[in-house]
């Protein structure tokens, strides 16, 4: 019983270690010949007698695949090579390497013509052959078909290395190769667009009825003309597909809006021609449309905006995801002569007032923007007491004198349950600012803090060191300047670590009113303890200064004082209007 179950068991352990063996084989060709194919010798391959598809690299590359890679310059005389491996083991014209590419693809890889073209004569050859001897289907034709593992055809390998001889004798032999879209999902016009090979890209197109178009994300070919600026190959992709200004990508963009974003006047008149209009109406992922793109880049693209606005007027009351019209991106966008160009239009008199999602007009986005001189403010349109959602007119939003002149008014006051603070529209601009200046104050109060610190312990004329009472003492304690020295420095120090603290405070401020006050008196806090910080520095220059030197401490003080002057005038420059 024991000796029945001991059987399988060594039978089993036999196939294992066979299957390790095979496992540990690798395939490769031997020097002889590896040389002799890269080299083109056809004299030792006359008496090779084994089967030719046996020589393998570890690639699984063949002997074809081996020369028509080394081939440099190709000749009328490169193809012998070809034709006597060719005689010897036909097979090898569809044997593929471990990429599954054929010796098609290397050679139109390459951009080996004369290559090319015997291989596709060879291919033929055997495929009326099959014909002849009643094959139901040819695997002849199916092997100039074959696509590598990356679904890569022979005709996407000469696009891709733009060999345009190539590419035409294969799309005449076989115009469904421009059919074939790889894995990437690139077809080889697109391919050649984004490459920016027109002339491949014409031929493409002049001999294959329907070309595929497609390429990845979404885009197609025409998107990748409109963003190369080719306004030729634009042209004749429209000519055979007008249908392709509707695609959009991944993004929602259509080629117009590519156009659009670019300021390709030429361009957006093509895309805009007889019925490719609609291409205007189609939104991104985000609903913004080709005329929002052109205004939201200001005013070097207001040619692109007049000619949309021109072609296709209604689109102008077309909104985002956010619900802002045109006159919405032309004032986040700062032109000016957008919104001019906008608001001078009787026919869009609707948009001057028109509220996004969130309630807000044109005016309150020019108020938070903090534009002055503002055409759109001065309009006789314009509702100056709109409110937005939260009850709140553009006045309200931002402190904007350049706004109550204009005769604006602020909105009633809102009751608000949860909360007693107004919410502007710049809520999160305010705070990002907030956030940004409460660093600086930071890193400025604690850059004080750290200088006037180690001041205060090296004080100026140093420590006396004469035994008695005095020992250790500050030598220059009697004269006032050095008193005016240990007054400011501690006032400066004082100050800057108040700032600081502030700074800690305001992270648990919840009510906005608070954090306004607290921001505004460490503001006060920094800039009092920054000049207190010169005062000390002249004042302890001037105590150390001998009573000769009356000229040159003298000197320290006017510089002292006109950094002063200085410092206070930037600083009412910065803040005052």
């Amino acid at each position: 019983m024991a000796d029945s179950h001991a059987l399988p068991e060594t039978q089993l352990a036999s196939e294992i270690n066979d299957q390790l063996e095979r496992k540990d084989i690798i395939t490769f060709m031997d020097a002889k010949w590896y040389n002799a194919a890269a080299e083109g010798q056809i004299n030792p391959f006359r008496h090779y007698t084994d089967p030719l598809d046996l020589l393998r690299t570890p690639n699984q590359n063949t002997v074809l695949h081996v020369y028509i890679t080394a081939v440099q310059n190709e000749t009328e005389e490169s193809t012998e090579f070809v034709k006597l491996v060719s005689r010897k083991c036909p097979s090898l014209l569809a044997e593929p390497n471990i990429k599954g590419e054929t010796p098609l693809h290397i050679a139109a890889r390459f951009g080996h013509k004369n290559i090319v073209e015997f291989l596709i004569h060879s291919i033929k050859k055997a495929q009326f052959e099959d014909l002849e001897r009643g094959a139901e289907a040819s695997t002849s034709d199916k092997m100039l078909k074959k696509t590598s593992t990356d679904e890569d055809t022979a005709l996407h390998e000469a696009v891709r290395n733009n060999h345009p001889q190539v590419v035409e004798i294969l799309i005449r032999e076989n115009p469904e190769f421009a059919n074939t879209a790889n894995a990437a999902g690139e077809s080889p016009l697109y391919l050649a667009a984004v490459r920016e090979n027109t002339s491949i890209a014409s031929k493409i197109l002049e001999i294959c009825l329907s070309p595929a178009y497609t390429g990845p994300n979404g885009r197609t070919a025409l998107h990748e003309a409109v963003i190369s600026g080719d306004a030729d190959l634009t042209r004749k992709i429209l000519d055979k597909n007008s249908s392709l200004t509707r695609e959009q990508d991944k993004e929602g963009w259509t080629p117009l809006h590519y156009a659009s974003y670019f300021n390709l006047l030429p361009i957006v008149e093509m895309l805009l021609e007889d019925d490719n209009k609609s291409a205007a109406y189609i939104g991104e992922n985000y609903g913004k449309k080709p005329l929002h793109i052109a205004i939201l880049n200001g005013n070097s693209h207001l040619k692109v905006v007049e000619k949309i606005m021109s072609d296709c007027p209604d689109c102008c009351d077309l909104i985002d995801n956010r619900g802002r019209n045109v006159l919405h991106f032309a004032v986040e966008s700062g032109s000016f002569e957008g919104m001019r160009l906008i608001t001078e239009k009787p026919s869009l008199a609707n948009l001057i007032n028109q509220k996004d999602k969130k309630g807000n007009t044109p005016v309150h986005l020019v108020a938070a923007l903090g534009f002055e001189d503002c055409c759109l403010t001065e309009h006789h349109l314009v509702d100056k007491k709109a409110v937005n959602n939260k009850n709140l007119t553009a006045l309200d939003g931002l402190t904007a004198r350049f706004l109550k002149n204009a005769g604006y008014k602020r909105g009633r006051p809102v009751i608000q349950l949860k909360s007693p603070d107004s919410v502007s529209i710049v809520d999160n601009e305010l705070i990002r600012i907030f956030e940004e200046t409460s660093k600086s104050h930071q890193i400025v109060a604690t850059l004080i803090a750290t200088v006037t610190f180690a001041a205060g312990f090296t004080v100026p004329g140093g420590y006396s060191n004469n035994d008695g009472p005095d020992e250790g003492t500050a030598i220059l304690t009697r004269r006032s300047a050095f008193k005016t020295f240990l007054v400011t420095d501690t006032l400066a120090l004082t100050l800057s670590i108040s700032v600081v603290l502030i700074h800690f405070l305001l992270a648990l401020q919840p009510s906005k009113r608070k954090i306004f006050f607290l921001f505004t008196w460490a503001f006060i806090f920094t800039v009092v303890a920054m000049e207190l910080m010169v005062v000390a520095f002249v004042t302890g220059v001037y105590a150390v200064m001998p009573h000769s030197s009356s000229g040159l401490a003298a000197t320290i003080c006017v510089i002292g004082s006109c950094f002063a002057l200085l410092y206070f005038y930037i600083l009412k420059f910065t803040l005052c209007d």
